[in-house]
């Protein structure tokens, strides 16, 4: 097992400005070009001395620097941008992986989107559980090429609008999107907003009353979804749920064939979400042929040893 440190949780979302956190970002207009949400000069200059940090925990740490100028010109808290080879409208007011995009491309995920640009090509399909912003998704799309598949699975409605506005900003047409919540049951319920960071929602029990944090949402096993859009095989599967993994997972295992499981997983380690299921859910993955090939700060890689013949 190769063992690498990215920073991917080394800062939290609360370490962003307080007065920037908790301000709400206005909507944007779906069919405004990229471009109309360029980033003012001083912003700009705060996006600079972000991008001149080394990558990994010590840029992280010092991105804090410039933080505060680069969020200082945003129009509506909306910025577009290009980073991981993209064209993008980032929202880095609300939304922790958006932020570390906008502000330091080049600490994020770097190891994990290397190996998903590796293992992408024609007809190839990869399956992005808990896509939130789609950074993923956009990623594994250009990467495949036209005759890729990309399924991204995200129930909140604000996130599946951003990805889909960043697919056609980069004519990413391979990308298919889905609004249903992954677990072990068929059903609905409640997706519930983890503190200021859009890009945390767990299933609630039931809805807590808050206005704006909570949505209805489908729930369907995993095996149910691929039925559903004819999905014969994965290559690559991003699993990032805040500890929902073993739930998705254990009836995947248990009822898919294994031709359809995926060659490569993507999964949030444990220790970053401390939820006592997810420690299951990588030794369950491990149990069933998997290896973890790399571990990073965030996430583990692992690889499934296929049987001949």
């Amino acid at each position: 097992m190769n063992k690498t440190n990215t920073p991917e949780h080394t800062e939290t979302f609360e370490e962003m400005d307080e007065a920037a956190a908790s301000r709400e970002v206005a909507p944007t207009d779906p069919g405004a070009a990229h471009g109309r949400f360029r980033p003012g000069i001083a912003s700009r200059l705060g996006m600079a001395i972000g991008r001149a940090l080394p990558p990994g925990r010590t840029g992280l740490k010092l991105a804090g620097i410039a933080r505060p100028l680069a969020m200082s010109a945003l129009k509506d808290g909306v910025a577009d941008i290009e980073a991981l080879g993209l064209k993008l409208r980032l929202h880095p007011m609300d939304n922790l992986s958006e932020k570390r995009a906008f502000l330091t491309p080049q600490c994020f995920d770097v190891v994990e989107l290397e190996a998903l640009r590796a293992a992408m090509g024609p007809g190839k399909t990869f399956i992005d559980i808990g896509a939130n912003a789609g950074l993923y998704s956009l990623v594994a799309a250009k990467a495949g090429g036209r005759t890729a598949r990309v399924i991204a699975v995200e129930p909140q409605d604000e996130m599946r609008r951003r990805l889909a506005y960043n697919a056609r900003a980069n004519g990413l047409e391979n990308i298919e999107i889905s609004g249903v919540a992954l677990a072990d049951y068929e059903g609905e319920s409640v997706m519930r907003l983890i503190g200021h960071n859009r890009g945390g929602t767990q299933l609630a029990v039931t809805d807590d009353g808050a206005a704006g944090r909570t949505t209805a949402v489908r729930v369907a096993m995993l095996t149910t979804l691929l039925s559903e859009m004819r999905v014969t095989r994965l290559d690559v599967m991003k699993i990032d749920v805040e500890g929902g993994e073993l739930a998705i997972l254990a009836p995947f295992f248990a009822n898919a064939p294994r031709e359809v499981w995926p060659d490569m997983i993507i999964m949030e380690r444990p220790a970053i979400n401390k939820v006592e299921a997810a420690r299951d859910a990588l030794s369950l993955a491990c149990s069933r042929g998997y290896r973890v090939e790399t571990e990073t700060h965030a996430n583990a890689i692992l690889k499934l040893a296929r049987t001949e013949g």
